[in-house]
């Protein structure tokens, strides 16, 4: 049987390399002995020994003073971006730092308005260079005397050509901000103006991917040049004309993924006509795939690559053998190869995004003609249209069903992905496509069963949850669940979704700071919540406001002596009565103390030593700590660690959180103590089970 993918092999072969040198003890053993068995097998096992060759090259990760101020300079790739805290980021994709060339990732903080971005090259500051809680290089600005631009972009560069179109639209951002929002991402890639509300209303219907530039306007772009010389009978101009633009665009974009892997497939496209090696779109397919993690071997896990080729092969591969519906045909493989792609890595779904994007796709495209005219000549006509664009698309997008839900275990996804790509291998034509679609059922059906089983717990259970530099707990008694703060973020979301926990009976909020209370809004957002308490004393700030907008749940005051019940555990509400001069909002925190199981626990928020000395006369022993404020020196003192009595105590804080966190005279104390401690920076997600009146403490749940 002719197999009409050859590339299919070469592929399955370098994922395979990628996929096990990382695990490997000794990887070069690996290779030297696949290159021995070589001239028996073929190519198949140069393609391995490549694989765990790429697997085994990591950048070097320098390291920089934590308390020295670095000069740093970065390329001007994007422009400044607004944040919700009303700080600025620029982010590049390489730096230097005290002249070392660092092929990392750089964000650059500034808490002031910084200056407007002309034809600069390079932008310089002075700052502490950290690494953030993913391991992220970081940069923050202190003043703006230590921030300035350098250098000019040469004006033939297609850098400079987008630079000059962004700042011609940027002229009209006062009047309309939301549209030239839309036309420096649609055709400039420039993401940076649109707003949090517009991104998640997108993201909701499953069609973001059509808001910024990405491989489809690539598409749409090479299409239009290639159908126009070929009406004109220039199909030779046009495969050359193809193989520039796939060379040019990237320059003209920045150095983002998604350009250069639809670059990467055009221009192979183009070069086998010009070489007249004319291939399939299957094999074509593989052929970029295959060059793409040759390329950059690090996109085997990233989300990004997993969905761009996920979705043109679910059309390819599945979508085309069905005719003589072939459109529905593609429309429902687009959904069963996307969802539990998106599920895996966001922990969400949309359903119907594959028909929403089919729907919008030709308004999208209109869009972006009306932007590209924008960019040339913008006028407030041209904005109007691209604003009545918009508001079609934002109502289509609103059909889209979306959701937070348990993520496929990773098992199902080998499994799945190992099946698939032994099809594509090995099958062909309606039997691969039908070997593919139920290969790609199995994660969907896995996370269904997933949730299904962890929807409930058999024994009362607590979980501190690795959400960063912030503070996130459950108590669950069967099928109910209490969440007590939400953490920094997000962050909390796909952590409860993953352990079945789509419903949280009472959420409370101990304090307003956005490190417990930004992931407890998204809580309420996202999920049923049945009732939001909160304490009355220093309600206010940003995060208090936005739990008042949110009113999908009633929220009621907690007071001191209040009682709270969840399934039968009973809790009892401390908060100090009168105000402090020092951490008033710390200070003003809900304290919960519980009998949960025959044992005690108390939850003590962020409170300093001001609370701990003002509950002083109260019985808070207890056999579990959760020590208070991220395990700061200003909390947890020896007095009060006498008071309590604790035998195991719990700290939630980040990895290189730059606070310290926890001080180590608060780990002094708890080991002079004999208190056992586990910390989620360290720990991860922790869970504590209390079973017939013990303890079970299960580190790293994540």
């Amino acid at each position: 049987m002719r197999n009409d993918v050859p590339a299919a092999i070469p592929l399955l072969a370098l994922i395979l390399g990628l996929a096990v040198g990382p695990v490997l003890i000794n990887p070069w053993f690996a290779i030297v002995g696949l290159l021995l068995i070589s001239p028996r097998l073929g190519r198949t096992t140069l393609f391995i020994a490549a694989g765990i060759f790429l697997s085994t090259h990591r950048a070097p990760n320098p390291k920089f003073p934590n308390d020295e101020f670095t000069i740093i300079q970065a390329p001007i790739e994007h422009d400044w971006q607004t944040r919700d805290n009303h700080s600025f980021v620029l982010r590049a994709s390489r730096f230097r730092a005290n002249g070392t060339e660092i092929e990392k990732p750089l964000a650059i903080y500034a808490r002031f308005t910084p200056p407007e971005i002309a034809m600069e090259k390079l932008v310089r500051v002075e700052a502490i260079l950290r690494r953030n809680e993913q391991g992220d290089f970081i940069a923050s600005v202190k003043a703006p005397q230590l921030l300035s631009y350098e250098g000019a972009l040469p004006r033939w560069h297609p850098a400079a050509w987008n630079r000059i179109l962004a700042n011609r639209l940027e002229a009209h951002a006062d009047k309309h901000p939301v549209e030239v929002a839309l036309a420096q991402a649609l055709v400039l890639g420039r993401g940076e103006r649109l707003d949090d509300a517009l991104r998640d209303s997108y993201r909701r219907g499953g069609t973001y991917h059509l808001l910024v530039f990405s491989g489809l306007q690539i598409a749409f772009a090479a299409a239009i040049l290639a159908a126009l010389l070929r009406w004109l009978h220039r199909p030779r101009a046009s495969d050359w004309l193809l193989l520039a633009f796939s060379i040019l665009a990237p320059l003209f974009i920045g150095p983002t993924a998604s350009v250069s892997r639809a670059s990467i497939g055009i221009g192979l496209y183009a070069l086998s006509r010009i070489l007249r090696r004319p291939t399939s779109l299957e094999n074509l397919w593989c052929v970029a795939a295959l060059a793409r993690l040759i390329l950059e071997p690090g996109d085997l896990s990233d989300a990004a690559f997993h969905l761009t080729y996920a979705g043109a092969g679910a059309l390819l591969f599945i979508g085309k053998w069905f005719p003589p519906r072939r459109w529905l045909a593609s429309i429902i493989a687009a959904e069963i190869t996307m969802t539990p792609i998106v599920l895996f890595h966001f922990h969400q779904f949309a359903l119907g995004g594959a028909l929403l994007t089919v729907l919008m796709s030709p308004i999208i495209f209109a869009m972006l003609v009306v932007c590209a005219l924008a960019c040339a000549m913008p006028c407030d006509a041209l904005f109007a249209i691209i604003g009545a664009l918009h508001r079609t698309c934002a109502f289509l997008n609103q059909f889209g069903v979306s959701g937070f839900f348990t993520a496929p275990p990773l098992a199902s996804w080998i499994l799945a992905a190992g099946l698939a790509f032994l099809a594509l291998a090995f099958l062909r034509e309606r039997r691969r496509a039908i070997v593919i679609a139920a290969a790609m059922l199995i994660p969907s059906v896995a996370a269904i069963v997933s949730f299904v089983r962890e929807r409930g717990v058999d024994h009362p259970r607590v979980t501190f949850y690795d959400v960063g530099q912030g503070d996130a707990i459950t108590i669950r008694s069967g099928t109910h669940t209490m969440l007590i703060d939400g953490g920094p973020g997000k962050r909390i979301l796909p952590l409860l979704v993953d352990r079945g926990v789509r419903r949280i009976d009472t959420l409370v909020v101990t304090h307003t700071d956005a490190d417990h209370c930004e992931g407890a809004v998204a809580a309420i957002e996202s999920l049923d919540v049945g009732e939001v308490r909160i304490s009355p004393r220093e309600f206010k700030g940003d995060c208090a406001q936005r739990l008042l907008e949110v009113k999908r749940a009633p929220i009621r005051f907690v007071r001191d002596g209040d009682v709270l019940s969840l399934d039968g555990i009973r809790l009892t509400a401390h908060i100090a009565e009168r105000s402090f001069r020092h951490a008033r909002s710390n200070n003003a925190c809900i304290v919960l103390h519980t009998q949960i199981g025959g044992r005690s626990m108390l939850f003590t928020a962020d409170i300093e030593r001001e609370a701990e000395i003002h509950f002083d006369d109260r019985d808070l022993r207890a056999d579990v700590l959760k020590v208070a404020h991220h395990g700061s020196r200003s909390s947890t003192s020896r007095m009060f660690l006498d008071a309590v009595a604790p035998r195991l105590a719990f700290i939630s804080c980040g990895r290189n959180n730059l606070f310290g966190h926890p001080h180590p005279s608060v780990l002094r104390a708890l080991e002079e103590h004999g208190v056992r401690t586990w910390r989620t920076d360290r720990d991860g997600t922790i869970d504590l089970d209390v079973r017939d009146a013990k303890l079970y403490v299960t580190p790293g749940q994540d």
